[in-house]
């Protein structure tokens, strides 16, 4: 059809002389007609597509629902709605009468923990002459029951019986969430002092602590005081400051004398860096320090327990040094030093103390001990540090060997967790020796090696086993003596 229009066209510009326009002209055509050929081939083959699309869905069978089911669907969808809308109703109720009862009533908890220890060991001809000999044994360590709470979300309260004493401790009452910040304590607790005596035995992964821990008769540990801190959930940093008897007897509340026993002390720690993954896994760099000035009652020295007693990781095992009461002894400056890194699964933590002591019998005298410690938990779980105080709480396995499953019944399920760790400790009590050398005591510089493994049930239960080798060179009437004792241990731990 086109060559028959050209034809036409071409021989009429012949007779009439416009050839050459005629030829551009079937160029435009051409182009006009091949632009409408491919628009029409896309067409055709948009056109083929629905033709068999529309093949297809006629092949698929049809589903009717009837109109009864569909509604009971509907009436079912409505019900699901309306059961969620009143849980989240019932959920949000429970949360705003749960804060109204933190103003009305009191919340109480109730608790305690038992640790039964055995022990036996070595020692060398030096330390049986002067502390006698090793007997092997076990022991009632520990066994606490505790009630805790608060009132007004305001109050707080705590008191701990010692059934295996008979005696009360860490029996206090005091204000938190004040509007100026600063939370207040009164009655008999630990002062704020060294970040291993804050850690409650059943936190530290050794049986017994550091050797500088027994110093705790003359420094820190529980004593009546009033003590102010602080610390938000958002800080980095921790500081707490109180008044306190500067020495008493854990196991008596009682305090009084007639000259002063008295003591200001302070503490603040930081933490340059903090992390804790998803998982639970701690980064943390811990760093601390505390100051202590205390004023004694030398006559009552015997009275309030002003002593120090050194023992090779083992309430069991025979005492290394003993001093007696200091009754020389009237005031201190005390100076402490800590800082803990805590990387995942592994921890070390480093303590240095320094005592300057004015005693009359010692003409002064200089005390100091430290101890650096490292754990590495097997199972990948981390140390439990609390930003609130500075120190750590009980490790919580990731996969306990006994946990209860849905039906509320116990059954075992994974390894729980293990824990090894080292320690080395040191005391130098060697200016004490001058004035308060007992023959049958013992005084001078004592060092020990502890090595651990812990197996951690669940985060209630922990079987622990010690092994600990301590020398001490003996000063004053036994100077060039030196005492070894080998202890191993072991510990059963509950904590409900």
């Amino acid at each position: 059809m086109i060559q028959k229009i050209y034809g036409i066209l071409y021989w009429r510009s012949k007779k009439f002389g416009f050839a050459q326009k005629i030829k551009l002209w079937h160029a435009s055509l051409s182009f006009v007609v091949g632009v409408c050929c491919l628009f029409g081939g896309c067409f055709s083959m948009a056109d083929s597509a629905l033709e068999q699309n529309t093949e297809q869905d006629q092949d698929i069978e049809q589903i009717v629902v009837p109109a009864s089911e569909w509604q009971q669907m509907q009436s079912d969808l409505a019900a699901v709605k309306k059961q969620l809308a009143d849980d989240a109703a019932k959920a949000a109720k429970k949360k705003e009468e749960d804060e109204k009862k933190k103003f009305s009533k009191p919340q109480n908890k109730f608790g305690g923990e038992f640790f039964w220890d055995a022990a036996t060991g070595t020692e060398n001809d030096v330390v049986e002459d002067l502390r006698g000999e090793f007997s092997s044994g076990t022991k009632l360590r520990q066994s606490w029951i505790w009630m805790q709470g608060t009132v007004y979300d305001m109050i707080e309260y705590r008191m701990t019986y010692d059934i295996g004493t008979g005696n009360l401790k860490d029996v206090y009452g005091g204000f938190y969430n004040l509007p100026c910040g600063v939370d207040v304590r009164l009655g008999h607790f630990k002062e704020p002092w060294s970040m291993e005596e804050l850690s409650t035995y059943k936190s530290t992964p050794f049986i017994e602590k550091s050797h500088v821990n027994n110093l705790k008769n003359i420094v820190g540990g529980r004593n009546n005081g009033l003590m102010f801190s602080n610390w938000r959930e958002a800080d980095r940093y921790t500081w707490a400051c109180g008044v306190f008897a500067a020495s008493m007897k854990e196991d008596s509340l009682d305090c009084f004398g007639d000259e002063s026993n008295i003591a200001f002390t302070i503490r603040g720690t930081w933490l340059p860096y903090y992390c804790e993954t998803s998982d639970g896994r701690k980064y943390l760099w811990h760093l601390g320090l505390g100051y202590s000035y205390r004023v004694y009652d030398e006559e009552n020295a015997s009275k309030y327990g002003t002593n120090i007693n050194v023992r090779p990781g083992s309430q069991i095992a025979p005492e290394t040094m003993k001093t007696g009461a200091l009754i020389g002894m009237e005031s201190m400056n005390a100076f402490s030093f800590e800082t803990a890194i805590v990387r995942g699964p592994w921890s070390l933590d480093c303590e240095y103390m320094l005592l300057d002591i004015d005693d009359n019998l010692c003409d002064g005298a200089t005390v100091q001990g430290g101890y650096i410690q490292t754990s590495w938990l097997l199972t990948g779980e981390s140390r439990n540090y609390k930003k609130s105080g500075g120190f750590y709480g009980g490790v919580k396995p990731n996969s306990p060997f006994i946990r209860v499953c849905r039906d509320e019944m116990a059954i075992f399920s994974g390894p729980g967790a293990w824990e090894i760790a080292y320690m080395f400790g040191w005391i130098d009590l060697d200016d004490l020796a001058v004035g308060y050398d007992f023959n049958n005591g013992g005084i001078g510089t004592s060092f020990s090696h502890t090595i651990g493994l812990n197996w951690y049930l669940n985060e209630n239960c922990r079987i622990m086993f010690n092994y600990c080798h301590a020398e001490t060179e003996y000063a004053g009437s036994n100077a060039g003596r030196t005492g070894r004792e080998d202890v191993f241990m072991s510990r059963f731990q509950v904590v409900f």
